[in-house]
């Protein structure tokens, strides 16, 4: 054998190297990028149970429970939670379209900006949420002509105060932290890879 064809036969084995190294890196990458993609796809499906939910809620709950009156508290409490749900629904469906915008077809420096993006996002609709529903539930009250501060609205009232501290402990000690932990030592999986 001589040195041209040793050194062509060399050449051809670093090109089907190289081309199952490419393969495998892809491989791997579709591999790596499954698991963010699916806890995506589970954030859009829950944000749109988000939008879907609370209008159901009231139209088959709340709307055919209250009876209507004219009268200066009614009045306050439509405009206390129609404020609320209104403002909370606007955000909710801006927290959607910025879950729909993820895209994994792009870049993964892009990729980790949108989702960094995403936790801001959440975590202040959270915040928010959580400072604006006292003010929801009070006109709630106030349509329902429940009285706030009486000996028969101290237990749900206390009942509604309880799950909701609970609930706040729980968000952010452990469900958007966790979540958003998970996603990004996943997308940083994805970059490592990218960076070989």
């Amino acid at each position: 054998m001589e040195l041209s064809e040793l050194k062509e036969m060399w050449q051809q084995n670093d090109k089907k190297l190289s081309e199952n190294t490419r393969i495998n890196k892809e491989i791997l990458k579709q591999m790596l990028i499954s698991k963010p993609e699916k806890r995506i796809l589970w954030e859009k499906v829950k944000t749109g149970v988000n939008l879907i939910l609370p209008i159901a809620l009231i139209l088959l709950i709340l709307v055919p429970n209250i009876q209507y009156r004219s009268s200066i508290d009614f009045y306050i409490g439509i405009l206390l939670f129609g404020t609320v749900s209104s403002l909370i629904y606007y955000w909710t469906v801006r927290y959607y379209m910025l879950v729909h915008d993820i895209n994994f077809a792009s870049s993964v420096t892009l990729i980790k900006k949108n989702i960094k993006k995403l936790e801001k996002y959440k975590i202040k609709l959270k915040k928010l949420s959580y400072v604006l529903m006292p003010f929801g539930i009070t006109g709630i009250f106030l349509m329902g002509k429940i009285p706030l501060l009486s000996t028969k609205s101290i237990l749900p009232v206390t009942l509604i105060v309880l799950v909701m501290i609970v609930s706040i402990y729980y968000t952010f000690k452990y469900s958007i932290v966790e979540q958003f932990r998970k996603l990004d030592s996943e997308i940083q999986a994805l970059e490592e890879l990218e960076t070989e």
